[in-house]
């Protein structure tokens, strides 16, 4: 992608002024459904042997739904209620987890790949979360500042507007800089965000700003239907011309925990427990489980933990579905909320 030569952002007037609504977007998938599945496996099938994606983009887990948009969804109305809107993408699909009606009397949006694709619907289906950045923010109605989740991010404990935009209108990144030593960028550094797996800041105008001055690069971007070494990522871009503008400025990711793939898979059960009971102490504030299959698996209590540090059910959850690949699972949610009923917030302490 061309770099953005000028450095000058001039956001229209007014948009960020502390009145101003902030909703959150959040991006999910069940790979387990039959139909998602066939035609995730349909479409990899007719890839030419040129248009590889990356071994890791067609993997089950990347598709995967251990019930975390439950989390997601529940820690956001508990400890965000300053949140207008939460949108939800999908790709035809409602979770599980929610009674759709219920949640949208909280102001909870389904929205289908087709509309943020409308225009461009040749590039469907898609199942390349880099495709899906590229057009986040043409949501109908979404605010021009928004907070974008993944399924596998909750929040634990309270926060404010202002963690994520300061009061001097500029926006709150969560990363540092690195030097690449694959593929560097052409002055030999980067912003590494762990909003990458945290959670974005983002401003809807600075995206489309983006896309239309880019729109070649972007719609390239989105043609990708599973991830590719060759794309770039749509919420850096972003990132970066908001720090060249002087728009955005960078903390230290200390009230952030994030479980990788592979920590969840390697780490012992008695690291993985204490790292899981750190999140309801009261330390940390934003947490990402990018594999809660692994731990629920090694740490039986996995989902007490969980439960309670992302606070009470909500309103629209519906009862864990008690399905056969989820059986040990369901069964720890139940037990888990049962017990938090019972003894509150010191149960597991």
């Amino acid at each position: 992608m061309p770099p953005v030569t000028d450095g000058t952002f001039d956001p229209p007037a007014n948009a960020i002024g502390p009145e101003d609504a902030i909703d959150v977007v959040v991006a999910w998938v069940d790979g387990r459904d039959p139909q998602h599945r066939a035609k995730r496996n349909q479409y990899l099938a007719d890839l030419n042997g040129d248009a590889e994606p990356e071994p890791v983009a067609s993997k089950d887990r990347r598709f995967s739904d251990n019930d975390e948009i439950r989390f997601c969804l529940r820690s956001i109305r508990n400890y965000a209620p300053w949140a207008r809107t939460i949108w939800l993408v999908t790709d035809n699909q409602v979770p599980g987890a929610i009674d759709r009606r219920k949640a949208e009397q909280e102001n909870i949006r389904i929205v289908d790949h087709r509309e943020i694709f409308r225009g461009y619907e040749q590039l469907l289906p898609t199942f390349n979360s880099y495709a899906i950045e590229s057009m986040l923010w043409r949501i109908e109605g979404l605010a021009d500042r928004f907070l974008y989740f993944n399924d596998d991010m909750m929040l634990v404990n309270p926060v404010e507007p202002t963690d994520f935009f300061a009061d001097n209108a500029k926006v709150i990144l969560r990363g540092r800089w690195n030097n690449w030593k694959e593929q560097p960028p052409e002055e030999g550094i980067s912003f590494f965000g762990n909003t990458k797996l945290l959670g974005a800041e983002m401003l809807g105008y600075t995206s489309e700003r983006l896309f239309e001055e880019f729109k070649p690069a972007f719609l390239a971007n989105a043609a990708y239907r599973f991830r590719d070494r060759t794309q770039f990522w749509p919420i850096s871009a972003h990132d970066h011309l908001l720090l060249k503008s002087d728009r955005a400025r960078v903390v230290k990711p200390r009230d952030s925990a994030h479980f990788s793939v592979r920590y969840c898979q390697t780490a012992s059960p008695e690291a993985l427990e204490e790292r899981l009971k750190q999140l309801a102490d009261g330390t940390m504030r934003i947490a990402c489980i990018n594999h809660l299959e692994a731990i629920v698996n090694r740490v039986p209590k996995a989902i007490q933990y969980l439960s309670e540090a992302t606070g009470p059910a909500a309103s629209f959850e519906n009862a864990p579905a008690e399905q056969p690949h989820r059986r040990t699972y369901v069964s720890r949610l139940r037990s888990a909320a049962r017990t938090i009923r019972m003894t509150g917030r010191a149960a597991i302490r």
